[in-house]
């Protein structure tokens, strides 16, 4: 375990272009320390893990990080079938509801007290510190994604749960089992509701037709069964003769950018790019990745130029203006951009070009995902634990970001994600009558 620590630091500093643009490097070498000095006995990879990653989670990236989810799970674990929002400020944890197929115990949108005795303010902390990200509020809510995990493995709660929450008429406590997953999934397979299909989940279209609206959700930025999405969803835009449309990019946590630049050739009126540049480090990862993803084809000039790159040098790209294509679908209409937290990655890189280029009015929270920031992940693996990680190999920035922009897209009209859609109507709304 102590090798793999210090394994752990030499793939950093080998393939990340700056693992210690925040976090000091002899604070970073002291904590690791620390680390190697607790470790006293065997652990499994589990009880690793959770040593570990608290140093990752110093670094302030959220693309480099340790993967233990999926050993965690293929063990049939015990989960507490409820959703939950967490916040590193009050409430700090809030139930959103059961699972499919679980009759609610305590209200929907309760605020958590404690869960066994420990207060949702300590549980939240704990999360953060389990967390990778650039700032607490996106580390606290995308833990909320794995809740259950966090209380087996952090408080070992052996799938009972001692719930305290308030309510209108004080403070009220629940007593729930949890459940294991594959009985969970089980239920889900046998359920009449039956789960949407990826096309269905990442895209959706609806019209407004009294107020000429159109709402377009994206959940994620894939190419799976986008091509026939857009050009679909925009010719019943153009054949309703549409005048408003709503891109809704909250929860969105990103996907591959060149969905993006497609998307913007629908939006935009003129050349365009979401990046201004980039900062490659060459390195093994990285290599690696690359003869991966070409096996069995044959590699460009670019592949063989990128593998005869000495390890540890760092190119600078420039983004030069992508053209646009003949389009008779583009929509020249008024357009509301909706974002929040975990708008993230490459869904936070549409928000700034958006923004860059003036296409319309965004509103909700500041993303998650920075107009500058590490990305364009190389995976990698401890070779004693053998615990799977990801590390950024390069330093993005937006079209529009200096170099101090270390910060997200800022909304025009800021309000709680939850009322985006309805701060947009009201803008559409009031727009129509004058």
């Amino acid at each position: 375990m102590k090798e793999d620590i210090d394994t752990l630091v030499k793939y950093l500093e080998d393939t990340h272009p700056n693992p210690y643009y925040r976090y000091p490097k002899a604070q970073f070498y002291q904590d690791v320390q620390a680390t190697k000095n607790s470790f006293s006995k065997d652990l499994s990879l589990l009880d690793f893990y959770l040593k570990a990653e608290p140093l990752l989670a110093k670094l302030d990236d959220g693309h480099t990080d340790f993967h233990i989810l999926q050993d965690y799970d293929a063990e049939n674990p015990v989960v507490l079938p409820y959703s939950f929002k967490l916040s590193p400020a009050a409430p700090f944890i809030i139930c959103e509801g059961p699972y499919q197929t679980i009759d609610a115990q305590f209200p929907v949108k309760s605020k958590i007290v404690s869960i066994n005795n420990i207060p949702a303010q300590k549980i939240v902390d704990d999360i953060i510190n389990l967390n990778t990200g650039e700032n607490r509020a996106f580390r606290a809510d995308f833990g909320s994604s794995r809740f259950y995990f966090y209380l087996e493995a952090l408080y070992k709660a052996n799938g009972n749960y001692q719930i305290k929450y308030k309510d209108k008429a004080g403070d009220k406590t629940v007593h729930i089992k949890g459940m294991r997953q594959i009985e969970l999934d089980k239920r889900k397979e046998d359920s009449p509701i039956k789960t949407s299909t990826a096309h269905e989940v990442n895209y959706s279209l609806s019209i407004i037709e009294q107020d000429k609206t159109a709402i377009i959700a994206f959940k994620n930025f894939d190419w799976n069964g986008y091509t026939a999405f857009a050009d679909s969803a925009f010719t019943v835009i153009s054949h309703k003769g549409i005048q408003h449309l709503i891109i809704n990019l909250i929860d969105n946590a990103g996907g591959d950018s060149d969905v993006g630049d497609d998307l913007f050739q629908y939006l935009l009126d003129q050349p365009f790019r979401q990046y201004e540049k980039v900062v490659v480090k060459n390195s093994r990862f990285l290599k690696q990745r690359l003869k991966a993803h070409r096996e069995g084809k044959t590699l460009d000039s670019s592949d063989i130029a990128l593998l005869a790159k000495p390890d540890g040098t760092v190119d600078t790209v420039v983004y030069a203006d992508i053209p646009l294509k003949p389009n008779p679908l583009r929509f020249d209409g008024s357009v509301y951009l909706l974002v929040n937290l975990q708008t993230y990655s490459s869904a936070a890189d549409f928000a700034q070009c958006f923004k860059h280029y003036k296409r319309g009015t965004i509103i909700g929270e500041e993303t998650g995902g920075l107009i500058k920031s590490y990305g364009d992940i190389v995976p990698a693996r401890l070779p004693h634990t053998q615990l799977d990680m990801t590390i950024s190999s390069a330093l993005y920035y937006d079209i529009g970001a200096g170099e101090s922009d270390w910060r997200g897209v800022v909304p025009d009209k800021t309000v709680p994600a939850e009322m985006a859609l309805k701060e947009a109507m009201k803008l559409i709304r009031h727009r129509e009558k004058h």
